[in-house]
């Protein structure tokens, strides 16, 4: 798997300052304080002094409260708080709720129609040669249980799915379960674990919108971007409301790499889709940011 720094941004106002403190919101693994020649453990409410050296370790995840940015720390290291300031207070547009406005959380009747179908209609439930289970036949049962909102029972299927027979579509609606259970730190290894080539085409969509948010978060804007062109380059099959997330990332995209030109033209796209949904309203908010 390749290996990205993740430093994930959700900035919802323009800073042009930032306190003395930072406040530790959420923590899976172990986050220490340098205080000289030792380390401090931190807990969660503890306030952190902005000059601070921090640690993460045992594969941690922590969240960081600066006013009003959550900064996502995902790599075991070391990190520079005033550093991680410093990141936060060069994002300078509007951002979006990703729980609420970016990912497919709501799009669980599209779900539910795939499951009661059959995955891609050719696809079967078992193999027709030698009768025995295939990854769709956990695929599909995941897939009717994440329709329900069972999301514990879902991720079993969806696990052993990918276990058994390492199918990528499985790890993918695996991510989306922990995502949905609040298990972040698992969520965003099995994500980046996804190879988006091996995944059914109907799939691809919102891979590619949970993925790109990924990156834009983390700043990487020319890898978010090569991923939302390819996307839109191949034409891949997608909602009209996947097609107006995807345009309104790849413009944060294009901002993030100082492509004022390319960042108006999709997040009018955007907007111009459905001005009257969050995504849309949200480009409209900050192409009069730009």
């Amino acid at each position: 798997m390749k290996t990205i720094t993740m430093i994930y941004l959700i900035c919802l106002i323009t800073f042009s300052a930032f306190a003395d403190g930072v406040s530790l919101d959420y923590l899976e693994g172990y986050l220490e304080l340098q205080n000289g020649a030792a380390w401090d453990e931190l807990y969660i409410g503890d306030e952190i002094l902005s000059d601070a050296v921090l640690r993460l370790s045992d594969n941690g995840y922590a969240e960081l409260l600066i006013d009003d940015a959550v900064v996502t720390l995902i790599n075991d290291g070391n990190y520079s708080m005033s550093e991680l300031i410093s990141d936060v207070s060069t994002v300078n547009t509007s951002s979006f709720d990703l729980k609420k406005k970016l990912t497919l959380n709501s799009d669980y009747e599209k779900w539910q129609q795939e499951a009661i179908m059959g995955v891609r209609g050719a696809k079967q439930t078992m193999d027709l040669n030698n009768g025995m289970e295939d990854a769709y036949t956990y695929l599909n049962a995941g897939l009717e249980l994440l329709a329900k909102e069972e999301f514990g029972e879902a991720l079993v299927n969806f696990e052993e799915g990918w276990e058994f027979f390492e199918d990528d579509n499985c790890l993918f609606f695996s991510a989306v379960c922990y995502e949905a259970l609040g298990q972040k730190r698992n969520y965003v290894k099995n994500l980046m674990d996804v190879s988006g080539e091996y995944l059914d085409v109907e799939f691809i969509a919102a891979y590619t919108i949970r993925k790109g948010d990924l990156l834009i978060k983390s700043l990487s804007y020319e890898d978010a971007v090569s991923l939302l062109e390819d996307f839109v380059g191949n034409s891949y099959e997608s909602t009209e409301a996947e097609s107006q997330k995807i345009r309104f990332l790849l413009g944060k995209g294009y901002f993030g790499m100082d492509n004022s030109v390319g960042a108006k033209k999709e997040l009018q796209a955007a907007r111009d889709m459905n001005p009257s949904t969050d995504v849309g309203k949200l480009a409209a908010e900050t192409l009069e940011n730009l």
